[in-house]
């Protein structure tokens, strides 16, 4: 079959767009996610005092290092973009769990760590809002 140069590259553009995807696992390879497995992330907010967003974000990549040190992920931190409407918080840090047991888990970690609770005292002294939010992802 022959196609006109035109309606060659017009194709030859279209597929070059296409994103690149790996095959699927064959039968009995790969993960199998159980329908009843549900993924929970769990997204923290900080909202800093007047000039100490700085010592805010230094102060979570601490809490990070002793998450790592403690076992555990160290999640993702986000800060502030300069184009936001300002409603937004200096500083974020999200971590996902793989169902509620392991986010437990997690929490119990946390709570036995001298180390993190000294963490969050201090973040305490350079906060004026503090917000935790916890979502499970839904299939669709």
């Amino acid at each position: 079959m022959e196609f006109p140069r035109r309606r060659f590259l017009h194709l030859a553009a279209g597929t070059a767009a296409l994103p690149v995807v790996p095959p699927a696992p064959a039968l009995g390879q790969g993960t199998i996610i159980p329908t009843n497995a549900t993924m929970i992330v769990e997204r923290t907010q900080y909202f800093a005092k007047p000039g100490l967003a700085a010592d805010v974000l230094d102060l979570r990549r601490k809490a990070c290092a002793v998450r790592l040190s403690i076992g555990l992920p160290a999640g993702e931190i986000f800060v502030k973009h300069p184009s936001g409407d300002g409603s937004e918080p200096d500083v974020a840090w999200q971590c996902n769990f793989g169902d509620a047991a392991a986010r437990e888990a997690d929490l119990a970690a946390r709570a036995a760590s001298a180390a993190f609770e000294s963490v969050r005292v201090q973040m305490r002294k350079l906060l004026t809002r503090f917000e935790r939010q916890v979502f499970s992802i839904a299939a669709f």
